[in-house]
């Protein structure tokens, strides 16, 4: 009897069978990467099963090839995520194959780490300076010196090295390089331990009594900005290591891990898997098998995070769990949010979704009792609380402004934080230094070929880029339209100028120079932020008090607790207010409410200036009044009326391609079809559209779009299951299915 694996190779949807070669037989398991023949190439894929059989009889049929011999061959996955894997590809309409392809980062060789160690005393002459070097720096060091501090130390010993060890006076010695741990001193404000109050206690009771179930328990954990959620996450993994089980905790962006790695390395050691895509690979590879050889228990990342292989997985944590940057975008586009649900309910453990303003899917879970709600409903005692004052634009006459984008308030308030010695935040969500460029004679604006949007204005890069497909050009001098016109009519009309239109953080912070030149101003977006190093940089500039002030898109928003900021400017509170998305009000809402409660986190009070021209929209209201339950209850209320989540689920169907009518034509198509399957089937579902896309050419595609609601998710997946088929046969067409979508352009 011959030992066989069943293997998927991405994308292939259904597994291969191989033969296990005698001197893997006991190495090659369920969760290994292995490298097969497939046709006249070789291939990787996953070991999902393994059986004996007689290959002889088999052979008869068939031939079953052997597994490949390669380092390729090892474990990416623990036996307990295949159930998992095969519920996140059943959910979301794609193969197992292409889910674990996902989930698992890409492997790195073996890298040998090697030690030049001192062995004896020479007992003969040296050769050389460099001889003599090697020896003396290894006689001062205790347990050796890695070989590549060696040889940068003294260049060029190399061969001073292979004569020592000839000599036997040295000795290279080689293992393989694991590194995963973060090893660099914790800062002083990340190590300090903190007393919980009377509420974070019961809190942190009622999830430690569910770590002693036996069965799954959901629990939102609802704190307003700066009421100590992350104290509480932190005792609730201390409790769970205590009881020899393993954590995972997901934040919705990138830029968030380094901060929150430094408080957990402060109070948890540094033994912390870190896992996000923006890791150098070998670093994330390595994270990712200290988790499957069970060497840390602790795993912490963004959205893919959610697939790590923690050993005895016994809590899962969502920090700011309403955030859309949970929902992937591209690709198998899954929600981590829901599927740490999904998986504590697999692992029997709970979850925690943490948030001050929770989705509105998620409260009403915990409303109708499937989520247990905690609550966090003031900041520790020592903190002042902050005032919301919000400024209408409408009364202001451009002349009355300080600068095009700061209201007289918010000056005043600026004027006060400096002279004091504090700190602010200034937000605009929006990138750039104009959203577009507008001749003034024919008002064309320039706009990008690829993408019905704008090019937006980069003055610090000197260019225009279009934020969606990446297009870069220089910026020109006249409008081109004109100019294109006055060539083909042989005109000599004097050239067109282009008028900078709307504003970014770019402006913004020009603005704030010139009113503020002796105060430090800095800059966070993705364009001053391209990695995590220099989002580091600038968070401890501010941490320092090196700057005064800080401008930035959403990413100053979200998680930084910096006691000495005290004042938060939203500079245009309506940027996103009128998006043609059903949910476009509570993301500005969540939005506002993250930024103001950077504000009065210590002792010292906060102050927060709303800029708007929309005063009374119930997301602006709701923010000045710091009031979820009333704006969660209007907007529960309107959603229901309209039957859109939490009151149904939705998938929304994207068609694309390089001619403008055909993915129109295409969904109709669809839609006729669909109907006519569901006359047959006894499901509520109700199809709107298609209709052209908000966004409706993105990348050189043309887009439509139509939206499936659904009474539940197992209906929308019978659903999605009929379209799969037209998915793979039209073709010029692609077809998105996109099940609980988060975004609508």
């Amino acid at each position: 009897m011959d030992s066989l694996a069943h293997v998927l190779v991405p994308p292939l949807q259904d597994p291969l069978t191989y033969l296990i070669p005698k001197e893997l037989e006991h190495t090659i398991d369920i969760g290994y990467r292995v490298a097969v023949p497939l046709g006249k190439r070789k291939a990787s894929g996953y070991v999902v099963a393994r059986e004996t059989a007689d290959t002889q009889r088999l052979q008869t049929a068939y031939q079953i090839k052997p597994v490949s011999i390669s380092q390729e061959n090892q474990p990416c996955f623990a036996q307990d995520q295949l159930k998992f894997f095969e519920w996140v590809a059943e959910y979301y309409g794609d193969t197992v194959s292409n889910v674990i392809d996902v989930a698992v980062p890409p492997t790195t060789p073996p890298r040998e780490q090697r030690t030049v160690l001192l062995r004896q005393q020479p007992t003969e002459r040296l050769r050389g300076k460099k001889q003599h070097a090697v020896v003396d720096l290894l006689a001062s060091a205790a347990g050796g010196i890695s070989y590549e501090s060696l040889t940068r130390r003294v260049p060029g010993c190399a061969a001073a090295i292979r004569r020592l060890c000839e000599l036997g006076i040295v000795e290279v010695q080689s293992c393989r390089d694991e590194r995963w741990q973060d090893t660099a001193p914790v800062p002083e404000w990340a190590s300090k331990e903190v007393a919980l109050n009377q509420a974070q206690q019961e809190a942190l009771q009622a999830i430690s009594a569910a770590l002693g179930a036996t069965k799954p328990h959901t629990f939102l954990l609802h704190g307003i900005t700066g009421s100590g959620k992350t104290e509480v996450y932190i005792e609730a993994i201390r409790t769970a290591l205590a009881q020899g089980k393993g954590v995972l905790v997901i934040v919705p962006e990138i830029a968030l891990t380094p901060q929150l790695v430094d408080r957990f390395r402060g109070r948890l050691g540094n033994a912390i898997a870190v896992l996000h895509s923006a890791m150098p690979p070998r670093q994330r590879w390595e994270s990712w098998r200290a988790l499957l050889n069970q060497r840390c228990f602790i795993a912490l990342g963004a959205r893919s995070a959610v697939f790590a292989p923690v050993p005895n997985l016994g809590l899962i944590i969502v920090d700011e769990e309403h955030d859309a940057s949970f929902k992937q975008s591209e690709g198998l586009r899954y929600n981590a949010r829901d599927m740490a649900v999904l998986r504590a309910r697999l692992h029997a453990c709970p979850a925690v979704l943490g948030s001050a303003t929770p989705a509105m899917e998620s409260l009403w879970n915990a409303q109708q009792g499937k989520y247990t709600l905690l609550s966090l409903p003031a900041r520790p005692s020592q903190a002042s609380g902050v005032k919301i004052e919000v400024v209408d634009l409408n009364h202001l006459k451009p002349w009355e402004m300080c600068s095009p984008h700061v209201s007289p308030p918010l000056m005043q308030q600026l004027q006060g934080i400096i002279e004091r010695g504090e700190q602010a935040f200034i937000l605009y969500n929006r990138r750039g230094f104009a959203s577009y460029l507008q001749c003034e004679r024919c008002e064309e604006v320039l706009c990008c070929p690829n993408c019905s949007v704008s090019l937006t204005l980069h003055r610090e890069l000197r260019s225009l880029l279009c934020h969606y497909c990446g297009l870069s050009m220089h910026i020109p001098e006249h409008c081109p339209a004109c100019e294109k016109e006055n060539a083909r009519l042989q005109r000599r009309t004097e050239p067109s100028p282009l008028k900078e239109r709307g504003a970014g953080t770019e402006r913004v912070f020009e603005e704030l120079q010139q009113l503020f030149p002796e105060a430090q101003i800095a800059r966070l977006d993705r364009d001053a932020a391209s990695n995590i190093e220099q989002y580091r940089a600038i968070l401890d500039s501010v941490r320092s008090g090196t700057t005064q002030i800080l401008v930035g898109t959403q990413m100053i928003a979200k998680g930084h607790d910096l006691p000495n900021v005290t004042l938060v400017g939203i500079v245009d509170c309506d940027v996103g207010l009128h998006m043609p998305d059903f949910r476009g009000g509570e993301k500005v809402y969540q939005l506002l409410t993250q930024a103001a409660g950077r504000a009065g986190r210590a002792l010292k009070g906060g102050h927060v200036i709303l800029q708007t021209r929309v005063p009374k929209h119930p997301a602006i209201m709701a923010t000045a009044s710091q009031d979820y339950s009333t704006f969660a209850a209007l907007e529960l209320r309107a959603r229901r009326a309209l039957g859109y989540p939490p009151f149904s689920r939705v998938l929304r169907v994207i068609a694309s391609g390089a001619e403008a009518q055909r993915p129109g034509d295409c969904l109709i198509s669809l839609r006729r079809a669909a109907e006519q399957w569901l006359s047959n089937q006894k499901v509520h579902i109700e199809i709107l559209g298609p209709s052209p896309c908000p966004l409706t050419r993105l990348k050189a595609q043309w887009r439509w779009h139509m939206l499936v609601k659904g009474r539940s998710p197992s209906e929308l997946v019978r659903f999605m299951k009929f379209l799969l088929p037209a998915e793979r046969k039209i073709p010029g067409i692609k077809l998105t299915l996109d099940i609980d979508p988060q975004e609508m352009l």
